[in-house]
């Protein structure tokens, strides 16, 4: 009976490590994929060493937001974003509808070429809430 009770706990301490090595690595696995969608590190490292920025571009959609940045972050352009949630705050606002504040995209200047060639070919059904702005001066 004894050797039972001993048995039986043996495995449930068994289980339950198991169980905690397996929550770690899914915690682990999760942590690298929100590493490598950090669509900003990148830029704040490049602008922090003299790199010069401009606003790329102002969208009214939040869903087109996060689709281009995906699209120009998988081309190696980093990005920084303003004002991507504040349309949440004026309640019931959603991007098709008229926006409120304008979501600002900006980019490295020396990237301009690249992302605005990658925007063209991106499949937007509508392009009526995105303004591209011009180039920067050097």
């Amino acid at each position: 009976m004894i050797l039972f009770l001993v048995a039986i706990f043996a495995i449930i301490v068994y289980k339950k490590f198991w169980k905690q090595d397996e929550i770690k690595k899914i915690e682990s696995d999760a942590d690298k994929e929100l590493n490598e969608m950090d669509f900003e590190k990148l830029f704040f490292e490049r602008t922090k060493a003299g790199e010069k920025s401009q606003l790329l571009m102002s969208i009214a959609s939040q869903q087109d937001c996060l689709m281009l940045r995906s699209l120009l972050f998988s081309e190696g352009i980093p990005s920084y974003v303003e004002g991507e949630h504040m349309n949440n705050i004026y309640g019931g606002i959603s991007g098709t509808m008229t926006t409120v504040v304008a979501i600002k995209l900006y980019i490295l200047c020396d990237d301009y070429d690249k992302a605005v060639e990658i925007i063209n070919n991106a499949q937007i059904a509508d392009l009526s809430g995105i303004t591209i702005h011009p180039k920067a001066e050097a």
